[in-house]
């Protein structure tokens, strides 16, 4: 039960810290031009990795990447929020990318995406389906299997764009 308790605590400390460093950050990105998509925080092989994702109107180039790493990392290293020494990773969010804020699922309405809720709805807790809409704090999907779901953002457990080929 303690292994249990400290791994959730665990958790729950690299969850929070993601979240800090996305709002330290998010400002920067927007100055610049970027959009922080999003930001994981995590040990990995005995190293702290700070990930973070950002994405721009027609890509995000490798020199893009270079500049918002050298910003960011500035950044972070005046900051206390990361106290032990890490590894700071840029990146576009890829064709799946993650969908987290409001802005970027009105940006993919009419793009196919998955998701997972944390509760089931209508013992159903993952979709694929077309984007139809988001508004109010909610995101009407056309799932593949069970027709138009009307789902509150807060009830979105993860979701992505599913890209097809």
């Amino acid at each position: 039960m303690i292994a249990v308790f400290y791994f959730c605590k665990d958790m729950i400390i690299k969850m929070t810290k993601a979240k800090e460093i996305e709002s330290l950050l998010e400002p920067v990105a927007i100055k610049e031009g970027y959009e922080l998509v999003d930001v994981q925080y995590a040990k990995e092989n005995g190293d702290w990795v700070a990930r973070i994702f950002i994405d721009k109107d027609g890509g995000v180039t490798m020199s893009d990447c270079e500049k918002m790493s050298m910003l960011f990392g500035a950044v972070l290293d005046e900051t206390i929020i990361l106290k032990d020494s890490y590894v700071l990773e840029i990146s576009s969010p890829g064709l799946n990318r993650v969908l987290k804020k409001e802005e970027s699922f009105k940006r993919f309405i009419g793009s196919k995406i998955r998701l997972q809720t944390v509760e089931p709805i209508n013992n159903q807790k993952n979709f694929l389906g077309n984007l139809l809409d988001c508004k109010d704090g909610k995101i009407k999907i056309d799932d593949v299997s069970n027709g138009i779901f009307e789902i509150n953002f807060l009830d979105i457990k993860k979701a992505n764009v599913e890209t097809e080929f």
